[in-house]
């Protein structure tokens, strides 16, 4: 599926600050990060919320998610 979204320029520069700084990492678990990966990362993550609920990484979008008020 391809999915495009609008956000705000002053949003772009900051994501695009943090992918920068990402970057600078030696270690990470997906390569180099760009805006457009960073959003696959955190869609996945979502969906391991509903594919497996146990791990960390549903376990910290869930966090995220309710803290945002959805219950999921």
């Amino acid at each position: 599926m391809k999915i495009t979204i609008e956000i705000s320029d002053d949003t772009a520069m900051y994501v695009g600050r943090l992918v920068d700084l990402a970057n600078q990492s030696e270690f990470n678990s997906d390569g180099q990060l760009t805006i457009g990966s960073l959003a696959e990362m955190l869609l996945n993550d979502c969906a391991l919320v509903i594919r497996r609920p146990g791990c960390w990484e549903a376990a910290n979008m869930h966090s995220l998610l309710t803290s945002h008020g959805y219950e999921v």
